[in-house]
């Protein structure tokens, strides 16, 4: 491995470590990504690669465009879920050459377990939760840059249109707490961050890593400025490999993990994934899975799985759904070209 990319990776670390942020646990970004659970660090080679990754964007097409959408949930028993957590998140991205664009929306909408308000059994009209939303609009550009031929950095100035919003519901259904979380209404403010990642690619071997969130911006809860509510730092290292070059491989096997703890309604945690694409048909038809797990407190582990289907040459439609423990639930669907 050459001192550049070493000198790159410490970089990096430099600039994500800190405290983690106290926000939720947010969707994965990309159906591709998602049906091989998150394991796309190194893998990052089309326009998803402005959030995953973005020096991933040197290694793939010329021109790639994706559009997803997906949601999931984390709402644990028994019998019955008291709390938990609802995300979503849409990406619409281009990417060619040595720029990526990207527009993104996450949300993260939790409830706490209900509590009588007043002496006796709880009914729909005497009981109260809490439940809050955080959500974020990001405009991101990424911009690149070649160190040797194996190596590339880049990074993504970006501009985050953001929520953090705390109320009370009556639901007792835990799911209506998640609509009545979603339907918090308050101000929003703007904020200026910053991603960067460096890729390493060489024989069918590419090592990846991405800082997310590095100058950490918080938003007011409620326009409070007193209680804030922060994106916090995220570092990823990944690994992979591939039976062939960019676009041609039809094996294509992934590691990735987390550096920093990231915390959530459910508790901290530190993900580790592995997942595995192939390719059949002439790359009109793509399989993929992946499994995750927690490394710090509950293991939290979910199965992931993905498909991609032609249309014609360069445009595939594609969807993934998760399972796991903890009530964890996800799916998403999307297209993605590419030339």
């Amino acid at each position: 491995m050459s001192t550049k990319f070493r000198n790159t990776v410490s970089l990096v670390i430099l600039l994500a470590i800190s405290v983690p942020g106290r926000a939720g646990a947010q969707v994965e970004l990309g159906t591709r990504a998602s049906g091989m659970a998150g394991a796309f660090v190194a893998v990052a080679d089309d326009a998803s690669a402005v959030y995953w990754n973005p020096a991933g964007i040197a290694t793939g097409s010329l021109i790639s465009v994706i559009v997803s959408a997906g949601s999931g949930t984390s709402a644990p028993g028994p019998p019955e879920p008291a709390s938990g957590e609802r995300s979503t998140g849409r990406i619409v991205a281009l990417s060619a050459t040595a720029i990526g664009l990207a527009y993104y929306g996450l949300g993260t909408y939790g409830t706490s377990a209900p509590a009588p308000a007043v002496t006796g059994l709880p009914g729909r009209e005497d009981v109260r939760r809490s439940v809050h939303a955080v959500t974020t609009s990001v405009a991101a550009v990424s911009l690149l840059q070649s160190l040797s031929e194996h190596l590339v950095v880049g990074v993504t100035p970006k501009l985050i249109r953001g929520r953090a919003l705390l109320g009370e519901s009556t639901a007792l259904d835990v799911h209506d707490a998640f609509d009545a979380a979603r339907d918090l209404r308050g101000p929003a403010s703007t904020r200026f961050d910053v991603d960067a990642g460096a890729m390493f690619y060489a024989n069918g071997v590419r090592v990846g890593i991405v800082g997310r969130n590095l100058t950490a911006p918080s938003f007011d809860q409620n326009g409070v400025a007193e209680n804030e509510i922060e994106l916090g730092r995220e570092l990823r290292i990944g690994a992979a490999w591939g039976s062939g070059g960019t676009g041609t491989a039809r094996l294509v096997i992934a590691a990735d993990g987390d550096v920093l703890a990231r915390d959530t309604p459910l508790g901290a945690r530190r993900d580790l994934a592995a997942g595995v694409e192939t390719w059949w048909r002439d790359r009109r038809l793509g399989l993929r899975g992946g499994i995750r797990q927690s490394t710090i407190g509950a293991a939290r582990a979910a199965v992931a799985a993905g498909v991609s289907a032609g249309l014609s040459p360069g445009l595939l439609l594609e969807a993934h759904a998760v399972r796991g423990q903890d009530g964890e639930r996800s799916w998403s669907v999307g297209a993605r070209m590419s030339y």
